[in-house]
């Protein structure tokens, strides 16, 4: 049996926020069309997602800003939520199996039946405030994991490791400040959602690149920075939210990684797995990336590291 499970939902695929927006169920079709084609699949147990309790929802997020989203929720067409985030009539239901995803792999690693989880979701979560929206994302599937491990196992020290292109703002909104979490936020200088990159929480290393910068500074940063910091703290969960919009074919940035950097991603959080003795677990799940063929290329190639058997 595999000790990584890959959870999804059809939801997922029925969420749209229109027909130019890049953040579209291509994205995960082509990422589950690359894994069945690299035989990726036989690394994974998969399962379906569950919806998210209302308890761990209000954990991370207000009782008026959800009950906004389910009143929000349109019967037909699209809704407009803010500027660049919008709901059609399945967006409430795949935004709270996304956050459930995160929940169900906190529970399968706690209780011991698998070691790995990847949670190919959509909405992505890491720009949700507690009590907002915004760049593509509805409820913050991490900082949802984050508080249900911490609620409901008792953990005193999380980890967040974020290497989305961008800013992680939501969680840091959310779990900023906090003993029992710590964040790792790795992304691109000057770019969305422009806001608060200079003034990190007490509890949170940000890791700015520049325009331009090569994977060798972000593996460089990794060796340096993360994996000490992370062997110093020691956490019983890591919670990676993985983008791939960092990709040199993306159009929605300027960073330089390539596959081999996001493999190299997943083995060194497996290492850290092995390495961290009270680290429960490693739960990744899907944030950003959307240029098609790099996302797919890319998730997989981190994927298959983090499912990997070798050592």
């Amino acid at each position: 049996m595999s000790d990584t499970v890959l959870y999804t939902h059809d939801s997922f695929l029925k969420h749209r926020m229109g027909l130019t927006n890049p953040e579209s169920p291509v994205r995960l079709e082509k990422i589950n069309e690359l894994l069945f084609a690299s035989g990726a699949l036989t690394l994974l147990e998969q399962k379906q997602a569950p919806v998210a309790a209302l308890t761990d929802l209000l954990a991370a997020h207000d009782e008026d800003y959800i009950r906004f989203l389910s009143n929000k929720s349109p019967k037909e067409g699209l809704a407009q939520v803010n500027v660049d985030t919008s709901m059609n009539p399945f967006t409430w239901e795949a935004a709270q199996h996304a956050a459930g995803a995160a929940c169900a792999a906190v529970d399968d690693i706690c209780r011991g039946d698998f070691k790995k989880a990847f949670c190919a979701v959509r909405p992505p979560g890491h720009h949700a405030h507690r009590d907002h929206s915004g760049g593509f994302c509805f409820l913050n599937n991490a900082a949802v994991a984050a508080l249900h491990a911490i609620g409901q196992y008792g953990h005193k020290r999380v980890a967040i490791a974020d290497f989305d292109v961008h800013h992680a703002d939501g969680t840091c909104n959310i779990l900023g400040g906090r003993e029992d979490v710590l964040i790792l936020d790795g992304f691109q200088q000057a770019l969305f959602p422009y806001a608060h990159i200079h003034h990190a929480p007490p509890n949170a290393i940000y890791s700015p690149f520049p325009e331009g910068t090569e994977g060798i500074a972000l593996r460089r940063t990794m060796d340096e920075v993360w994996v000490p910091k992370l062997l110093e703290y020691k956490p019983e969960l890591l919670i990676v939210s993985a983008g791939f919009d960092a990709h040199r074919e993306e159009d929605q940035a300027q960073l330089l990684m390539v596959e081999r950097d996001y493999a190299f991603l997943g083995r060194r959080f497996s290492w850290i797995l092995e390495e961290i003795p009270e680290c429960r677990g490693i739960a990744a799940v899907l944030e950003g990336g959307y240029n098609i063929s790099s996302l797919a290329r890319s998730c997989a190639a981190f994927i298959m590291q983090i499912a990997s058997t070798e050592k």
